[in-house]
């Protein structure tokens, strides 16, 4: 069982952050937990009704068209695929999810490199050789061209008590001439493997009864899927706070300098202070105004229009997928209220009749360039978790005031930084004075 400060550490490698001091309790720590690794694997492509048999889908290897193994467990998003144009590559040994993600791919590197008649036992393992997590890989089946399933027996064991089956199970691959795969693996990044490995056991159907060597009684069946970034969503959904800024507690009051951050209570109002005082220095005294928007997917003014936005925290593969089968993104629910109550920062960026992209090339067919010039503006969080359109018909006023501060203030008068606060489902409020610095999004 993982500790409290482990957990906090693994969801802190997944880029799940959460307030400093939070006092969320180690039950629901613990279920944000589970929940990311379900959602780094996509797990609920794969299997929206568990449980799983492997016994229904056709062995990878059997298709001549599907990639190397390697290549079909690899996940990443736009924005690590740019870096990765660029020669560059994660740092080892320095995240344990980063780490995790590498192995997945050793793992399927091995079985590309080592298959043959059978499958390779794989051994991962730290350098110091005091954990270890030995396993057997029994099948790789395909969900999809994309998404293969490597079902496999493990067992976990540290130096101080390696099991006398663990060492009569290397003792017989070797004896029967099995080429053992070797994948280094930090402690921390072992306790996510592991705790991947528990999860998904319970998941397989209790009728998928592998042949076992003699030597594997005591072996845990379970599988492994593709690992990948967390979509800004999930990040954001694990990250959610409603509360307090430091502690997550229920806020009961406001910073009645600001009005804008919210506290528990005057321990944690002081304890944030230093932290908090030049922005609250800004938004002091500082004037906001609310903007009605509608989802930023759909095309204003074109019935059942939607546009296909692009950003760098997508999934490579899962967006090829659904512009493949052409899914309409027409949203009937506001965006999800990530940020609560708290400030954030947006980019607000008015329309130009010179703006390119199959979104505006629709409404230059619709509307005069003199019609389309500031007459909707996109608003957007650094994820694009909260993304949407304002219209100037909506409330002329409101809407003026903010695309004044982004001619006057902004980058070529198109567009600028923002704070900006949800107020309702529908509507958000932005501060015109004392702008952010301007954010390399």
């Amino acid at each position: 069982m993982l500790g409290r400060q482990e957990v906090l550490e693994l969801l802190k490698s997944m880029g799940i952050e959460l307030p400093r001091k939070t006092k969320l309790p180690d039950a629901e720590l613990d279920k944000r937990l589970t929940k990311a690794l379900d959602s780094a694997q996509y797990l609920s492509r794969v299997i929206p009704d568990p449980p799983l048999d492997p016994r229904i889908y056709p062995s990878w290897f059997e298709n001549p068209s599907n990639a190397k193994l390697l290549d079909g467990v690899r996940r990443h998003s736009f924005g690590e695929a740019s870096l990765f144009a660029e020669g560059k590559d994660f740092p080892l040994y320095g995240n344990a999810f980063w780490d995790l993600r590498q192995t997945v791919m050793g793992i399927g590197n091995a079985c590309d490199t080592l298959k043959s008649d059978e499958l390779p036992p794989i051994a991962v393992q730290d350098k110091e050789g005091l954990s270890g997590i030995v396993m057997r890989v029994l099948e790789v089946k395909e969900f999809d061209k994309n998404t293969p399933i490597i079902v496999l027996l493990y067992r976990h064991d540290v130096r101080s008590t390696v099991s006398q089956e663990a060492i009569a199970w290397l003792r017989d691959n070797r004896d029967e001439g099995r080429s053992m795969a070797t994948v280094t693996a930090t402690l921390k990044e072992q306790e996510l493997l592991l705790r991947l490995l528990k999860q998904n056991s319970r998941r397989i159907a209790k009728k998928y009864q592998p042949k076992r060597l003699s030597t594997e009684s005591a072996f845990t069946c379970s599988f492994i899927l593709p690992v990948g970034p967390l979509t800004a969503k999930d990040t954001a959904k694990y990250s959610a706070n409603n509360g307090c800024t430091i502690c997550g507690e229920p806020a009961k009051s406001k910073c009645s300098r600001c009005g804008v951050v919210r506290y528990c209570g005057s321990v944690c109002q002081r304890d944030d202070w230093k932290a908090h005082k030049a922005l609250c220095n800004q938004l002091k005294g500082a004037r906001w105004h609310r903007l009605t928007f509608i989802d930023g997917q759909q095309l204003p003014s074109i019935p059942g229009a939607v546009a296909f936005t692009w950003n760098k925290f997508d999934i490579v593969q899962h967006r090829v997928e659904r512009l493949e089968k052409q899914e309409q993104l027409v949203a009937d629910e506001p965006p999800e209220n990530t940020h609560g109550s708290s400030t954030f920062i947006v980019k607000v960026q008015l329309s130009s009749s010179n703006a390119r992209g199959p979104g505006y090339q629709l409404l230059q067919k619709q509307f005069t360039p003199s019609e389309l010039e500031g007459s909707t503006m996109l608003i957007y969080d650094q994820k694009r978790v909260f993304e949407v359109t304002v219209m100037r018909d909506g409330d002329r006023a409101s809407f003026d005031a903010v695309a004044d501060v982004v001619r006057s203030k902004g980058e070529r008068g198109l567009k600028v930084f923002c704070w900006a606060v949800r107020t309702a489902d529908w509507t958000v409020d932005i501060c015109l004075d004392h702008l952010p610095d301007w954010q390399n999004w």
